[in-house]
């Protein structure tokens, strides 16, 4: 991102503020008793400031960007690179994120550049800590002085925005090997246990970001005049399907927003089962809520980027129907070899698709994000929750959960 051209931003500061509150007390004062002499030192100063302030306003080419992808909680820095275009020395000068969303704040204390001087280039470091995961539109930063006696700002803002994806919270797991499945239910004969033993190949395709430069195919790179990479049909990758829960009904909201504790838990387990089982599965379909992504195409780590991707932006909802959902799902389930079951209830629905992936012989994990105590078991769904953990929201929230 360059900036060159904008429009003057002018704004007071704290200081700036107090100075403007004290002159209006004491123009009132004035017209009460002799304060004149206050008043007009107080006017004259103000206008001082923003006289010199206008002619000495920094000129400044901001470069650099936004990461695409910051964690939940976690502080992020990044660096932008700041050259003064003017002839004339800056003072004072520091980078704002204007108009952040309230669940993003860039941290206080920014770091304040004293002087920089005509054509020179100095790099800033910015500090923000995102509160809620989501997609963000985030206006481009300003780079004000609050030269001469810091009562404004005085800085260049610019048109345009960058989107600033914040991902849930997660880690990597450890999976017992007794719970993870060694055989793909698939029609072709395959060998359990053993990984790309034999990849069948299948073609070309166009290179993408994340796929390995030892399978570019040098001859349809020089035939198309574009990067192409060679496909296998890998018959040994245990495949995967990923269904994550996202009715919060039954379940209170944060305050101030439309979050579920329960919620953030559970995507935050689904983010990090994804994470964990990424190199060694394929992750075939992640179903979100009412919402079927297909993700077989997709080479892994590009795989895994989108599924992060999506879980940012799931928003909870009070209710869906499974049924027209269900057959593709079901018919997935001859090709997959796990499943896992992020779940915030049991209902008839998911006990379904789960006795359906039985008979399919998938091996199912179904993971219940809430206390035993606290969720009403009735007999019904105890003839299929023998296998069921609970995990506590707090203890995924920060990472207690090491291992299922």
């Amino acid at each position: 991102m360059k900036e060159n051209d904008g429009r003057l931003h002018l704004g007071f500061t704290d200081t700036g503020k107090v100075i403007l509150r004290g002159t209006c007390f004491v123009a009132l004062a004035a017209l009460i008793v002799p304060a004149f002499g206050i008043l007009s030192a107080l006017v004259a100063i103000m206008l001082m400031a923003l006289v010199v302030g206008f002619v000495l306003r920094p000129k400044i080419r901001i470069t650099g960007n936004l990461p695409e992808r910051v964690i939940v909680g976690q502080i992020t820095r990044f660096s932008y690179i700041l050259k003064n275009t003017s002839h004339l020395p800056a003072y004072n000068l520091c980078v704002v994120l204007s108009a952040l969303p309230d669940a993003i704040k860039q941290l206080s204390g920014a770091q304040m550049i004293p002087r920089l001087g005509p054509g020179e280039t100095i790099e800033v470091t910015v500090e923000i800590r995102p509160a809620r995961r989501g997609h963000y539109k985030i206006k481009r930063p300003i780079c004000q002085s609050g030269f001469p006696f810091n009562l404004f700002n005085f800085g260049t803002s610019c048109d345009g925005e960058e989107t600033l994806i914040v991902l849930p919270v997660f880690y990597r797991l450890q999976f017992s090997t007794i719970g993870m499945s060694q055989n793909v239910c698939a029609g072709a004969a395959r060998l359990a246990g053993q990984r790309s033993a034999f990849p069948e190949y299948a073609g070309n395709r166009p290179f993408l970001p994340g796929d390995s430069p030892r399978r570019i195919d040098a001859r349809a790179w020089a035939r198309l005049s574009v990067p192409a990479t060679k496909e296998y049909h890998d018959n040994f990758d245990k495949r995967t399907l990923l269904i994550l829960d996202t009715c919060v009904s039954e379940f209170p909201l944060l305050s101030g927003s439309n979050e579920s504790r329960q919620l953030e838990a559970a995507v935050s387990l689904c983010a990090s089962v994804a994470f964990t089982i990424n190199n060694d599965c394929l992750i075939d379909v992640l179903l979100a809520g009412n919402e079927i992504y297909q993700l077989t195409a997709l080479p892994k780590m590009v795989c895994l980027d989108k599924i992060q991707d999506i879980l940012a932006g799931v928003q909870p909802s009070k209710g869906y129907s499974l049924e027209k959902i269900s057959p593709v799902l079901i018919s997935q389930f001859p090709q997959i070899s796990e499943v896992f079951f992020i779940l915030l209830r049991l209902n008839k629905a998911y006990r379904h698709l789960l006795e359906l992936a039985n008979q399919a012989g998938c091996h199912c994990n179904v993971l219940l994000i809430g206390e035993p105590e606290q969720m009403h078991v009735d007999d019904d769904d105890m003839r299929w929750n023998g296998n069921v953990r609970y995990l506590s929201p707090d203890e995924i929230l920060t990472g207690q959960i090491k291992s299922l």
